[in-house]
């Protein structure tokens, strides 16, 4: 099931997020070159990659957790790759939307 991210969430919530994905050896490949689409692996099953997507400016994940919040350590590890997450001395202003920073400049 794929949801969308409805609001912003503060970057020092994606930045924790990304750390747990990297302390827990997550992995994400673009999809066909497109900076839009990812595949992000799982840290519970083994054999499971979770489709991340940057959809009409909205930032969608097909894992269980997105059901229930606007964030995930997969879409982190994404924003992480795309240079999204800025640096440290912004970390108490929300970071993303701007609906997924125009979907990408429209890749």
């Amino acid at each position: 099931m794929m949801t969308m991210q409805d609001t912003s969430v503060p970057v020092a919530t994606w930045r924790r997020l990304v750390e747990k994905a990297t302390r827990e050896g997550l992995r994400a490949y673009r999809l066909n070159g497109d900076p839009r689409s990812w595949a992000v692996t799982s840290h519970s099953q083994a054999d499971t990659a979770y489709e991340v997507t940057i959809l009409d400016g909205d930032l969608l994940c097909s894992c269980r957790g997105s059901a229930f919040r606007p964030y995930c350590k997969h879409r982190a590890l994404v924003l992480a790759m795309l240079g999204l997450l800025g640096t440290p001395d912004g970390a108490s202003q929300p970071l993303v939307p701007d609906r997924v920073i125009a979907a990408l400049q429209a890749a």
